[in-house]
């Protein structure tokens, strides 16, 4: 705790800011005793790059048609200047609880104006198999094992992770299986004390969920102890491109 609105799992390219976002956010819901992982939500964060504001991403989770069944939503806005490079994202992920584990069902990521990086998966659980097809016409399949998650849903399993933990800050580390246009990736998160954080929608006391699997890659999430465990900043690093951050400007529950 491929992006896209921000805020999914997914290596992101330089022009490609929005999709870090999703990519950055994505694991991070998770609460303690008393908060509940599964609360609808509607949250808005702004991103930046060192002291450059890129834009807007909003991520919202909502129940779709039982009780046990969910949709995550996160569209990405760009300002004037990174939309000349890059237009709206938005990604959109369906899926169950089923016998306590997160069962993705479809997940679509649109990249305005680029059919190539915009794509759909569809999940089989029946057949263990998981179905790419890209707007370009691409298409491929890959088999499932007996756990794997999309860009948005691997935050859900990273939340009820924590939350099911009596102590979080001890956690530990954890392996989640994320399948992301054509590959398996795995990604291994570390809990730990994340300390008081600012954000333009308040102070919060934070735990921390940083990715420790490939030390290139810098990707770190603090979680509010007092708000669900809703993520409240995030960070991103690579050599090349500096330091992506987000935080939280706003919250409905």
């Amino acid at each position: 705790m491929t992006t896209t609105t921000g805020w999914r799992f997914h290596e992101p390219r330089p022009t490609r800011w929005v999709a870090l976002g999703v990519l950055l956010l994505a694991l991070l819901f998770s609460p303690l005793a008393g908060a509940d992982v599964m609360q609808p939500f509607d949250a808005q964060f702004k991103v930046k790059r060192g002291a450059v504001t890129l834009g807007t991403t909003r991520f919202s989770l909502a129940r779709d048609g039982s009780d046990n069944c969910f949709v995550f939503r996160g569209e990405a806005n760009p300002n004037a200047i990174v939309r000349v490079f890059v237009g709206d994202v938005n990604d959109e992920s369906r899926f169950c609880i089923e016998d306590g584990v997160v069962r993705p069902q479809h997940f679509s990521h649109h990249m305005q104006g680029n059919t190539e990086d915009s794509y759909a998966l569809d999940f089989d659980w029946s057949n263990h198999e998981v179905t790419y097809r890209s707007e370009a016409g691409d298409t491929k399949t890959l088999s499932l094992g007996e756990q794997a998650f999309d860009p948005l849903s691997i935050q859900i399993a990273a939340r009820r992770w924590v939350a099911s933990t009596a102590d979080p800050d001890n956690a530990g580390e954890r392996d989640f299986e994320l399948i992301d246009e054509k590959k398996h990736k795995t990604y291994r998160l570390r809990a730990s004390d994340g300390g008081r954080i600012k954000t333009p929608a308040g102070r919060y006391d934070t735990l921390k969920i940083e990715r420790v699997d490939d030390p290139k890659r810098g990707l770190r999430f603090w979680l509010a102890r007092n708000a669900d465990w809703i993520p409240v900043q995030v960070e991103h690093e690579k050599p090349k491109t500096g330091v992506f951050r987000m935080q939280l400007t706003a919250l409905e529950r």
